[in-house]
C-alpha cells in the first residue's frame, strides 16, 4: 500500500488537506500529472484469511502528523475485507518501547491484547551453520555449563517429553483450554513474524503434529499432559535468525511515526520455539533440555530463538518468570512485544 500526494515542489509543506489526497496503488490523483511517495504499508492475510496481518507503516518524516499513518491503516483493513468476508480482525506488533506506534494504533481503535517476548541464543557467526554438538553446545551453555541440567537430571524419572503423536490430540485440546498461559498469549503463535490465532480444533492440531511441530510433557503418576511446546524447525532459507537482533536494534533507532515490525533475515538456520506453556518450573526445565539436545543432535542449527507469552502461569500461583531457568542455558531476553487487535 502506498501514499501518495501532489508534487508541488513544496516537499516542506505540511497542510492537513494533504492526507485526503492519500491513495493506494489501485487509486492514483489523476487531476495532477505528478505525485510523491510519501507513506508506505504492508498488510498479510493469515492462513485461515480470518485476520489481516498490518506491518511497514512508514511515513516520511516531513509529512507526519497529517493522518497519513491513519489513512494507510484505514486503506489497508478496507482492502483485507474486500479481499475476503471471512477477516474479522485485523493485528499488528510494535516494541513495548516504541509508543509512536502504540499511540498510534490506539488511536486508531486497536487493544492491546498480548505481551511476547522474544529470546535469543547462538553462533553470532550467523553463516555458520555446520556446527557440530559440542560447538553449539558451547554456544548456548558458554561457561554456565556446569549449571544446565542433563538427560539425566531428576526430573527425567517422573516425567516423559516427546512429538505429540495423532492420538494426543484431545488431552492437547484439553490442557490449552484450561491453560492460562494460553489465554495471556491471545490463544495465538508466533510464525514468520506474525503472530496467528490457534483454534483448539482437531484438524489444525493435527497438522502442527503432521510437521512434528508440538512437543509435550506427560507425568509418569498421573499419565497426564502438564505442559507443552510449539515449535518451527522448517524454516525457510531466506527466513531465519541472521538479522533479526540487528532488526530490532534498526527499529529502535527509527523514528518513523509507526514502526516497521517486519525482519529482514540472513540465510543461517533457527531453531524457533513459537509458544511455550510451563506450569511448573520442572515441566520448563525438562522441555529445555528437550530441544537443546535435539537441536544439537540433528547438527542443522546455529542458532535457537523462543518466543513466549510474557506471563507464564504456575500451576500454584498466578505467573512465574522464566529469566533465571533460560539463564542456565545462556538465554538472555531481546526484547518484548505488544500484540494489538482491533475487531472487524
Amino acid at each position: 500500500m502506498v501514499a501518495e500526494i501532489p508534487s508541488d515542489g513544496d516537499t516542506g509543506h505540511h497542510d492537513p488537506k494533504l492526507a485526503d489526497n492519500v491513495s493506494s496503488f489501485e487509486n492514483k490523483s489523476s487531476y495532477f500529472n505528478s505525485s510523491q511517495v510519501v507513506g508506505v504499508s504492508h498488510a498479510y492475510f493469515c492462513p485461515k484469511k480470518e485476520q489481516v496481518w498490518l506491518e511497514g507503516i512508514r511515513i516520511n518524516p516531513k509529512y507526519r502528523r497529517i493522518g497519513i499513518a491513519s489513512e494507510l491503516i484505514n486503506r489497508m483493513i478496507r482492502y483485507g475485507k474486500e479481499m475476503d468476508n471471512n477477516v474479522t480482525e485485523a493485528a499488528a506488533i510494535t516494541a513495548e518501547t516504541n509508543t509512536a506506534s502504540r499511540h498510534m494504533l490506539e488511536k486508531n481503535a486497536f487493544q492491546n491484547r498480548a505481551q511476547w517476548t522474544y529470546y535469543t541464543v547462538g553462533e553470532e557467526n550467523h553463516h555458520q551453520t555446520d556446527m557440530d554438538g559440542s560447538t553449539i553446545r558451547k554456544h548456548i551453555f558458554g561457561k554456565k555449563q556446569g549449571n544446565v541440567p542433563n538427560n539425566n537430571n531428576r526430573y527425567c524419572k517422573n516425567m516423559n517429553v516427546y512429538f505429540a503423536s495423532l492420538g494426543d490430540i484431545g488431552e492437547i485440546i484439553t490442557f490449552l483450554s484450561k491453560s492460562k498461559t494460553f489465554v495471556s498469549s491471545g490463544r495465538r503463535y508466533f510464525q514468520s513474524w506474525k503472530w496467528y490465532k490457534l483454534d483448539l480444533e482437531h484438524s489444525e492440531i493435527s497438522e502442527l503434529i503432521a510437521d512434528r511441530m508440538i512437543i509435550v510433557v506427560r507425568t509418569k503418576s498421573t499419565h497426564e499432559i502438564g505442559g507443552l511446546a510449539i515449535i518451527n524447525n522448517h524454516v525457510p532459507e531466506n527466513h531465519s535468525a541472521g538479522q533479526m537482533q540487528r532488526g530490532g536494534q534498526k527499529q529502535k533507532q527509527s523514528t518513523h511515526e509507526v514502526d516497521d515490525s517486519s525482519y529482514d533475515d540472513d540465510d543461517d538456520a533457527s531453531f524457533q520455539v513459537v509458544y511455550l506453556d510451563a506450569p511448573t518450573l520442572a515441566i520448563l526445565d525438562i522441555l529445555l533440555v528437550f530441544i537443546e539436545n535435539w537441536v544439537i543432535s540433528s547438527n542443522k542449527f546455529s542458532r535457537i530463538q523462543l518466543f513466549t507469552p510474557n506471563q507464564i502461569h504456575h500451576e500454584n500461583s498466578d505467573s512465574y518468570k522464566i529469566e533465571e531457568v533460560l539463564a542456565k542455558f545462556g538465554i538472555t531476553k531481546s526484547e518484548r512485544f505488544l500484540l494489538y487487535i482491533r475487531s472487524l
